[in-house]
C-alpha cells in the first residue's frame, strides 16, 4: 500500500514596490499598486500626507535621506524603487537601485538632472545646446554674472524642484530678490544665472529602455505670468508646426545619453528660437506634473505610470501604435493667500467633449492655500479630451476659469 503527498502550490509574493514620497503627486503610483496586487512601501517626511494611510507600510522618513532610505529599501527587501512629479526623491531612488541592483536611474545621473549646475556641466562638455550659464554662490558674483550674461535673464535653485526658487530678472535692480528667492529653495546655497532664451518653450514625455529612447512625446505648455515662471497648463498633440519635430527629437536623445537616463521616464524641458535652434533647459529622471501623467495616458493610449512601474520591475515593453487623443490640462490655483472657504463648479454644457471633463478641487474647505508661486501651490485641475487640440485647450481653460473660489 502507498500513499502520495499532496503539495500545496506555493502562491508567488506580490512585488514590493518602494515608493519615494506620499504626497498628492504620488496617488497614481498607489493606485497603480493597488489595481495591480502589489505591495506598495511609502516613505515620506510627513506622516499626514494625503497617501499615508494609503500605503501598505508607510516609513516616517525624509526621502532625500539617502542612508535612510537605502536602509528602509534593504529592511523590505524591495523589489523596485518609484516615484514621480518631483526631483527631490530621485537621487536616493538612484542610490537604492544602485545598491540593490534594480532596473531604473543610476545614482550618478540621478544627481546630473536633479542638481542644474551638473546638468549644465555635463551637457556643456558634449556641446549639447543650451543656455548660456554661470554659477554664483553669493550675491556680488551673482549681480556680475547676470551683467555678463546680460538682460532679462534667469536665475535659479539648481537643486530644487516644482519652479521653486526660479525667476525672471529684467535688470540689475531686481538681482538681489531674485538671488536671495533661488538660495532660500538650493541646499547648496549655489544658484545659477542663465540666458533667457526668447522662443516657444515646449516639453516631452519620454521613456528610455535598455539605453534607447522608444517614447519621445511632444507636448504645448502654458507658463504664468509674472517672474515665476510655473508651468500651468499642458496639451496634446503638439501643435507647432513650424518646430522640425525630428530635430527636436534628435537634441533630446543626445541629452537623455549625456546624463545617463538609459531606462524608464524622463521629463524635458526646452525652448526652440524662431530660428528652429534647440536649447534643453532642465531633465528630471521622472514623470512629469502638472496632470502630465493623465494627459500623456490619454493620448497615447499607454498607461505611463504602469510603463514606469513594469520598467522598474525589470519588465520589457514592446512599443505600440500610439491613439494620438487630443487633450488638455490646466491646473487650479486660488487668487490669493488665504483659507479655502468655497468651491463652485461651473456646469458643463459643451457639445466638443467627447468625455466628461474632470474638474477637481484637491484642496479641502478650512485649508491653508496661497497664491501661485511654485508648482506645488495647485490646489485642483482640469482635464478635457476633445477632437483637436485647440478644442481641448479652449474648454480646459474656460472651465479653469469658471471654477469660483472664495478665500478669505
Amino acid at each position: 500500500m502507498s500513499s502520495k503527498l499532496q503539495m500545496t502550490p506555493m502562491t508567488p509574493t506580490p512585488p514590493k514596490i518602494l515608493l519615494l514620497g506620499t504626497g498628492f503627486g504620488q496617488l497614481p503610483m498607489i493606485e497603480a499598486c493597488r489595481a495591480n496586487g502589489y505591495i506598495c512601501i511609502g516613505v515620506d517626511a510627513n506622516p499626514n500626507s494625503v497617501g499615508a494611510d494609503l500605503v501598505d507600510t508607510f516609513y516616517h522618513a525624509d526621502i532625500i535621506d539617502i542612508q535612510a532610505v537605502v536602509g528602509i529599501a534593504r529592511k523590505e527587501n524591495i523589489t523596485a524603487a518609484v516615484t514621480m512629479q518631483s526631483d527631490a526623491p530621485v537621487p536616493a531612488m538612484g542610490a537604492v537601485n544602485d545598491a540593490l541592483q534594480l532596473t531604473g536611474v543610476s545614482y550618478a545621473s540621478a544627481m546630473r538632472c536633479c542638481n542644474k549646475d551638473q546638468t549644465r556641466q555635463t551637457l556643456h562638455v558634449l556641446d549639447i545646446t543650451q543656455p548660456e550659464f554661470s554659477i554664483a554662490t553669493n550675491l556680488e558674483s551673482a549681480r556680475i554674472a547676470a551683467s555678463m550674461i546680460g538682460y532679462p535673464c534667469i536665475i535659479k535653485a539648481p537643486d530644487s524642484s516644482g519652479s521653486r526658487g526660479v525667476s525672471k530678472v529684467h535688470n540689475l535692480e531686481q538681482v538681489d530678490a531674485a538671488f536671495k528667492h533661488a538660495q532660500d529653495h538650493s541646499r547648496s546655497q549655489q544658484i545659477i544665472v542663465e540666458t533667457y532664451i526668447d522662443g516657444i518653450e515646449i516639453g516631452a514625455q519620454t521613456f528610455s529602455q535598455d539605453g534607447e529612447c522608444i517614447y519621445c512625446f511632444l507636448h504645448n505648455d502654458v507658463l504664468s505670468a509674472g517672474k515665476y515662471m510655473v508651468p500651468i497648463g499642458h496639451s496634446y498633440p503638439f501643435e507647432h508646426a513650424n518646430i522640425d519635430v525630428d530635430v527636436v527629437n534628435t537634441h533630446i536623445s543626445a541629452a537623455l545619453k549625456a546624463l545617463g537616463i538609459t531606462d524608464g521616464p524622463a521629463n524635458v524641458d526646452l525652448i526652440v528660437t524662431a530660428k528652429g535652434d534647440v536649447h534643453i533647459i532642465e531633465i528630471g529622471a521622472r514623470i512629469g506634473a502638472t496632470c502630465l501623467p493623465e494627459l500623456t495616458s490619454i493620448y497615447t493610449g499607454v498607461d505611463w505610470v504602469k510603463l514606469t512601474l513594469d520598467n522598474a520591475l525589470g519588465r520589457k515593453h514592446v512599443p505600440t501604435v500610439i491613439k494620438q487623443q487630443a487633450c488638455a490640462a490646466y491646473i487650479i490655483t486660488a487668487p490669493c493667500d488665504g483659507q479655502l472657504k468655497q468651491v463652485i463648479y461651473p456646469e458643463v454644457d459643451s457639445p466638443k467633449l467627447q468625455h466628461p471633463p474632470v474638474m477637481e478641487v484637491t484642496a479641502q474647505l478650512g485649508e491653508s492655500v496661497q497664491r501661485l508661486r511654485k508648482g506645488t501651490d495647485r490646489i485642483g485641475r482640469v482635464v478635457v479630451q476633445a477632437d483637436d487640440v485647440t478644442t481641448a485647450n479652449e474648454v480646459a481653460l474656460h472651465l479653469c476659469r469658471s471654477v469660483q473660489l472664495e478665500v478669505s
